[in-house]
């Protein structure tokens, strides 16, 4: 798999679509890290580490609100093939309607709203509200 951030996004968003109570993704620390983002966010409750098979697995509770998923919908902005990079005053000057942008910075994988405050910029990964 050469894209492991769009597939977990993915899995997630569509877990949450169908209000499933959990979603098992590949593990690696960067996944870890963006999990960390988006439970800081309050789009996942949780995360846990499992191992399957001998395979380590992510899996994530999902939060909802009600009868309305907390995910509804992310779109990947850099890919593998095309990065994207956003300077620190391009991010205080783009404001999403609810959602947030998550960032791979030089402070480590952070939410669009921490990166304004600590003036950073960075690859932006994608956008999820």
């Amino acid at each position: 798999m050469t894209d492991s951030v769009a597939d977990m996004i993915v899995r997630l968003k569509n877990a949450n679509l169908v209000f499933k109570p959990y979603s098992d993704v590949r593990w690696s620390k960067f996944n870890e890290n963006i999990l960390s983002v988006l439970k800081e966010e309050r789009y996942i409750k949780n995360w846990e580490i499992m191992e399957i098979d001998g395979k380590k697995i992510l899996r994530v509770h999902l939060l909802y609100s009600g009868k309305r998923p907390a995910i509804l919908k992310v779109r990947r902005i850099s890919k593998p093939g095309q990065r994207v990079y956003i300077s620190a005053e391009e991010i205080s000057r783009k404001k999403q309607d609810s959602g947030v942008a998550v960032l791979s910075t030089s402070k480590g994988v952070i939410s669009s709203r921490k990166a304004s405050e600590l003036n950073v910029g960075g690859e932006i990964l994608f956008y999820i509200w």
